[in-house]
């Protein structure tokens, strides 16, 4: 079977792709002709997906293609809590389950009523859903069909094993940074970020204290910052607040450059008190330029405003925006799962600068 279809081919494999263009509502050719319809239909469809729009039929977008087309499985509803597809009694049962052992994580799968928060309320909904009264909420989380069932294990299994070829103190800064870090593409999805984006806040404090904003500095920043706060990610920041301290747990926060400042302060690497914005921790003195072929965990990537913590094995650490908070993410091809859109979201810009921090250039950490 031929990899990549293109512009002029003709066939079985382009007439199928023809056919479920046309079932999923995009423009598609006529007959097994791949034509200028066929084309435009594909770029759509990667637009809507995320996927690179390139308009040719690869593999990676046919895969994608037949799932949506076969029983529409990228759309799932809110409250599915065994992911069969469909609402059941064995999904209130789960629900109900989940609040009696107090193991309420609020993934999508137990969020019924898609409130950000698992609670007696999601059973009621999905009793009215069984019996007519409500209609179930479509959550349409489309998962990456090349990430598929323990995808994030097997993220964290190759970023793992990138890290035991590195010195201890790129080790540590990654590992570090890691459990705050939220997979996109991994085959669970949760209601809120693992940490927060809060704008001007750095990870860890002069003291090295975590820091864990307030629904209080939420509030105040939100009046400040109006545009780092809107489109929903107040509303959904207060509410992961209010569903850890729900858990006796507490919530994280940082913005981009907030991040890599916390992390070295909390090895020791600047004084207590250093700060900086993420264009200058991408400059020397402070970073060095190096080819992207030679980054190695611990290093910086980033773009104008912009700055993540290399993981290893093409991943990387950011924390990306109001939306989305920490997130690992792919080297090229960035995506990231938005908590107010509840959607996969192909990101504009992908890592152009590529630095070493200076504590690595010296050689001295390198030991």
């Amino acid at each position: 079977m031929k990899e990549t279809l293109r512009m002029g081919d003709r066939g079985r494999a382009v007439r199928a792709l023809n056919e479920g263009l046309r079932a999923l509502g995009y423009e598609a050719g006529a007959g097994d002709r791949f034509t200028q319809n066929t084309a435009r239909g594909l770029f759509a469809l990667q637009t809507d997906r995320g996927l690179p729009p390139t308009g040719e039929g690869d593999s990676r977008t046919r895969s994608l293609l037949s799932l949506l087309v076969c029983n529409d499985p990228g759309e799932a509803f809110y409250g599915d809590a065994d992911g069969d597809g469909q609402l059941t009694v064995k999904d209130v049962g789960l629900v109900l389950k989940s609040l009696l052992t107090r193991k309420t994580t609020p993934t999508v799968a137990l969020d019924a009523d898609g409130s950000g928060r698992v609670d007696l309320k999601d059973a009621l909904y999905l009793i009215q859903c069984l019996t007519g009264r409500a209609a179930p909420k479509p959550n349409a989380p489309w998962i990456d069909p090349e990430a598929g069932v323990g995808a994030d294990a097997d993220v964290r299994r190759a970023v793992g094993q990138a890290l035991l070829n590195v010195s201890p103190l790129r080790r540590q800064l990654v590992e570090a940074a890691l459990p705050f870090a939220y997979d996109p593409h991994g085959p669970q999805v949760a209601a809120f970020p693992k940490s927060l984006y809060i704008w001007g806040a750095n990870l860890y404090g002069p003291d090295g204290t975590l820091y864990c904003p307030t629904s209080a500095a939420v509030e105040l920043l939100a009046a400040r910052k109006p545009a780092f706060f809107n489109g929903g990610r107040r509303e959904m920041m207060l509410s992961a607040l209010q569903n850890a301290a729900s858990l006796g747990d507490r919530l994280s926060g940082a913005d981009c450059s907030g991040a890599i400042v916390g992390l070295w302060r909390k090895f020791g690497l600047v004084e207590p008190r250093f700060d900086a914005i993420a264009n200058r921790l991408l400059r020397e003195p402070l970073s060095y330029p190096i080819p992207r072929e030679e980054l190695l965990p611990g290093d910086l990537v980033g773009f104008d405003g912009h700055i993540g913590l290399y993981a290893g094995a093409g991943w990387v650490i950011e924390w990306a925006g109001g939306a989305y908070g920490c997130q690992l993410t792919r080297l090229t091809g960035r995506c990231c799962w938005s908590f107010t859109e509840r959607r996969l979201v192909k990101m504009q810009k992908d890592f152009e600068v590529f630095v070493r921090p200076f504590f690595f250039v010296d050689g001295v950490e390198e030991k």
